[in-house]
């Protein structure tokens, strides 16, 4: 299985000319309804870089923001599709985790998945756009709708200071797994021992300890 960030299957367009793809994108959302096929044609066959490059040329030929023009001709599921590629990756994962937070109820899982799997660099771009886009502090608004050693343990990723080496202590290893079995008979979990079992591990197994410590009991 590759490893997280080089599963895609999206690279870069061969012969990319980003104004032919203006020009398919401004034909596609002229007259009566909207090329939805052309929409998909450009944009979900380029690249982050290219789909940044094609925003930007636009703006200058056209005057309007792409964003904008796409958001007045399309709708639903398909509208939150095309306007998420046209998202950085660091906006796209603030977007999703204020969706997470919003309304009723909090997406637990979506919080787990994208706190877990960035790397430190990648959780600070993330903060910084969801301060620059919605004007509130990420960890405030996790304080806000989580609760719990659950809050805690995504309190302390926010920090972004785990651990990203692939070096690992054997036996402090046994120390931590001895805790938690004691956690499980009862007792009390420290968050020093928590970060230090998330640490210095793959990103998807960082993933699926958040998973299963957040279904333990004394999250619920």
């Amino acid at each position: 299985m590759a490893a997280i960030g080089n599963r895609g299957t999206v690279t870069e367009a061969a012969g990319f000319k980003v104004e032919e793809d203006v020009n398919r994108l401004r034909g596609a959302m002229k007259g009566a309804g909207t090329d939805e096929a052309a929409v998909i044609e450009v944009l979900a066959r380029r690249t982050i870089a290219q789909r940044q490059r094609i925003k930007e040329a636009y703006k200058q030929t056209v005057g309007k923001d792409l964003t904008d023009d796409l958001k007045g001709e399309l709708t639903g599921n398909f509208e939150n599709v095309v306007l998420g590629l046209l998202m950085t990756a660091p906006v796209y994962d603030a977007y999703e985790l204020r969706n997470a937070m919003k309304g009723a109820g909090t997406e637990e899982a979506a919080l787990i998945d994208i706190l877990a799997s960035r790397t430190n660099a990648e959780i600070r771009a993330i903060t910084a756009a969801y301060i620059k886009d919605y004007e509130k502090n990420l960890e405030e608004d996790i304080d806000g709708d989580t609760s719990g050693m659950f809050q805690r343990v995504l309190v302390s990723l926010l920090t972004a200071g785990r651990d990203e080496s692939n070096t690992v202590d054997e036996a402090q290893a046994v120390k931590d797994a001895k805790v938690r079995i004691w956690t499980q008979r009862g007792g009390d979990l420290c968050l020093r021992s928590i970060r230090r079992s998330l640490g210095g591990t793959s990103r998807t197994a960082l993933r699926g300890r958040c998973l299963a410590l957040w279904r333990m009991s004394f999250w619920q």
